[in-house]
This record gives structure tokens, sequence and C-alpha cells, in this order.
């Protein structure tokens, strides 16, 4: 029997085959959730031009100087900005320009008076306090000056960062693409689609399960449905796979007399089954099947979901441009969890917040099939090989919910 991996060095082995990622470039409306490829740095100041803060007046401060209650000063209205256009008016000495919210600052204007602040009498606007330089005023490259940083590279690209870019002129940016993720399951017991079961069978799920880790990754799911466990079966399938950049199968993987993903490449060398230092989790396979990555996870739920958490998102991640690297949240036991004797062990736990602090409060289950208590649960405990963890200690956890 060869020796057990351990967790780093499988998913190092992994991600050793897994090439780097290459930019490409796309439309900017298709470009959320993807990583930029490059920094993207302002083509000109933004706003291009200064502009009102207010619906208001452009005037020369110095002319509003004198101006207050019971003294008011009045000048004349030279015409008024209309938005998406330059002004058709100078700002001259004692002259007033109507200008709308956003509305470009005319020449010579270094204040805006809300039209609040005025009173207009036929072709004169009349105001009873002064206004201080640059007041309501959004100056030239007051967001970003031309050359400066609009989003880093290496950024996952949110909702407010296309905005950003689009204000400052791109109509397309280089990124890595988001990997498309063919599944599959196997198992002859498998009744798909809510259908009645009969003796030995059971509902279809791990699939719904790992399409959602996948979207929840940034990644495109795809079902491309059951096999049944015939080794010919599953090549068929894998073959004539939708499109996809990732091929990912549950059950099959274990050492049984029926297990289609270890006997359908027993003497191949595309992938390998291994056995991994991991409670639940321990049979897994991968490979580059038709220049597409392959993992074969265990068919047990709670086994699945770890497994897609330990190797299969590192992976994706790599893909897309962002390092490779599995997501902990950080929190303290409320009660004692007990050690597999030479595999790292991870336990259902519910999560509470104490102040700043996470609290994970033990589910302890022993079976790896017990979907529905996984969904009662928040994450997943990692429990060292050995002694096991106290109450009170620290405790790292795999998220399954957004915290």
């Amino acid at each position: 029997m060869r020796p057990l991996l351990s967790i780093e060095q499988y998913r190092q082995s992994i991600l050793e085959r897994i090439p780097e990622p290459r930019p490409v470039t796309v439309p900017l409306d298709t470009a959320y959730g993807c990583v930029l490829a490059g920094r993207l740095a302002s083509p000109h100041d933004l706003p291009a031009f200064p502009s009102s803060a207010m619906d208001g007046y452009a005037v020369r401060s110095a002319d509003i100087a004198a101006a207050a209650e019971g003294v008011p000063v009045s000048l004349q209205i030279e015409g008024e900005v209309r938005m998406g256009s330059a002004p058709h008016a100078e700002v001259l000495e004692g002259r007033a320009v109507a200008v709308p919210t956003g509305g470009m600052l005319p020449e010579g204007a270094d204040t805006v008076v809300p039209v609040e602040e005025c009173r207009v009498e036929g072709g004169a606007v009349w105001f009873c306090v002064p206004s201080r330089p640059g007041r309501n005023v959004r100056p030239a490259g007051e967001d970003l000056l031309a050359g400066e940083l609009v989003v880093e590279a290496g950024r996952r690209v949110e909702a407010a960062d296309l905005g950003a870019l689009a204000a400052a002129g791109f109509a397309e940016v280089a990124v890595y693409r988001t990997p498309r993720v063919v599944v599959f399951s196997t198992g002859n017991e498998l009744v798909e689609g809510g259908g009645d079961t009969g003796p030995g069978q059971i509902h279809e799920s791990n699939s719904f399960m790992l399409r959602a880790l996948v979207r929840r990754a940034g990644c495109e799911a795809t079902y491309a449905g059951r096999v049944p466990d015939d080794p010919g079966a599953l090549l068929r399938a894998l073959e004539a796979a939708p499109p996809g950049d990732v091929l990912l199968c549950s059950g099959g993987v274990s050492a049984g007399r029926d297990d289609p993903v270890r006997r359908a490449f027993e003497g191949r060398e595309e992938v390998g089954c291994v056995q991994v230092s991991v409670q639940p989790g321990r049979p897994q396979a991968f490979g580059v099947f038709r220049d597409k990555p392959f993992f074969g996870l265990p068919g047990n739920p709670m086994a699945s979901l770890v497994s897609f958490e330990l190797f299969v998102r590192p992976a994706l991640k790599k893909m897309m441009g962002l390092p490779p690297t599995v997501d902990y949240l950080n929190a303290t036991l409320d009660g004692a969890l007990e050690a597999a004797p030479a595999s790292v062990r991870f336990v259902p736990v519910r999560l509470t917040e104490s102040g700043p602090q996470l609290i994970a409060c033990s589910r302890e289950q022993r079976r790896s099939n017990q979907l529905a208590k996984l969904a009662q649960s928040d994450g997943m405990a990692e429990v060292p090989p050995g002694a096991g963890l106290n109450a009170g200690e620290p405790v790292r956890v795999l998220s399954i919910r957004e915290w």
C-alpha cells in the first residue's frame, strides 16, 4: 500500500500541473468577477473638466464678496450651461451663468452659488451672502489625475471597479478568463430530478452542492449528468463533456470493485488515484484528461465538500490569476474535538460571534454522508492528528457560508 500523502503534498502536486493563466482582452461589460491581468491607470483626469456640484450660478467670488442681508449684490445673467456641452459664455466681471449639477464650469468663474441662496428678477440674479473661491466646484482630476491607478492588477472586478473603469474611458480590459467547470456524478444508486427512489437508491445531491461551490468560487458550472458505475461509460462521458475548462466528478475514486474512476484510469497516465491524510476525503483522483484538469472527489457529501475546499478551489484560483490559497477563518473552540490517529480531521461546527471573536461550536459526527447535518453547520473545523483540541483553543475553520 502506498504511503498517505499530506494535504500540502497533494495540493502542491495538483498546482504544479495547473498552467499559469493567460490574459485575454474582453469587453468591459463582461469583465465582472474576472481578475485583472494588469494595473490600469487613468488616461486622463477624472473628471476631465471642472464642474458644478450644485444647481446654481457660476460667478466670480470677488463680485459678490460684499453681499449681505439687507445689502444684496446683483449680477447680470449671461446665459446657462447645458449638460453635455461646453459653456457658450465666459463669466466676466459683473456677470453670472446658470449651471446645473455636473455642468462644466464656465471660464472666469471660481465659485457656484446654489439656487436656494439666489433671487432671480428679470435678467439679474441677486446674492445676499458671499461665496468663497472653490465652493461647490468639482475641480478637474478631483477623483483621479491622469496616470493615477484606477484598479490594481490581480484584483477581482467588482461593480464599483466597472464604474470607475468606464468613467476613465475603458471599453475593454485584459483579464484572466473565469474557468468553466463541468460537473459529473457517478453511481448506479443515484436518482436525478427528484424522482421516486427504489430499494438501494438515493437522490443525486452532490452535483448541486459542487456546482454551488464552483459558483461561490466565482466560476461557471455546468452539470453533465449522472454516470453509471462503469469505467467505459465514464470515459465516454468525459470525452463527450460539454465545453469547459475543468472536469469535476464525485464518487467512484475508492478501491471498491465498482468504483468507475479508479477502474477507468488503471494502467493509464492521465489520472492517478491516491490516498491523502485527511478525514473525511482520503481517496482522491487528479490528472489531466484531454488537456483539462480532472478532479475525482469522494462520493460522501462531507468528504466531497472538504476535498473541494482543500484541492479544487486553490486550483481554480490559480486558473483565475489569484493566489492558490485555502480560505480559513480563525475561531475559538467551545468544546473538545477528537483527533484522527494519522490524518487531519475536519469536523462540522456552528459559528457564533462573541465581540470580535468567532466561537466554533462543535457538531461532532462520525459519518461523512450526513448531508442534512452538514447543512446545519457553518464550517469545518480542522483538527490536526494527535491529541485533538480542547475547549478554549484556537482552531482553523473552512467556512461553508459567508462570514
